[in-house]
């Protein structure tokens, strides 16, 4: 993230491509809960499909940085060659403070 200054001056904040990418990934994952108790895991290509971005590398990418932040974790936990991810419930909860914050 980086500032920026309006016309009057006062700094507000803007988020690079990167960053929206990685909530547009994290949006697609909690869009496929089937509202079960947990977190339904899916297969990268779904992931990719779901955002619209066809390069699978990149997907993998932002999963991996999600993954740095708790946010998603793969199938089975601690094997970053799987090609199976889900949202963590602290995924879930970041992307509702999102949303919070996009309101107000």
């Amino acid at each position: 993230m980086f500032e920026d200054s309006d016309s009057s001056g006062n700094a507000k904040k803007t988020i690079s491509d990167s960053h929206l990418n990685q909530i547009t990934v994290l949006k697609a994952m909690l869009a496929f809960e089937t509202g079960g108790n947990e977190p339904k895991s899916f297969q990268i290509e779904e992931i990719a499909e779901r955002c619209g971005l066809s390069d699978e590398r990149e997907i993998q990418r932002y999963l991996f940085i999600l993954e740095g932040q708790k946010l998603v974790t793969p199938q089975p936990e601690g094997d970053f060659t799987s090609k199976t991810w889900m949202i963590t419930r602290h995924g879930i909860k970041a992307l509702k403070t999102i949303k919070l914050a996009k309101a107000a």
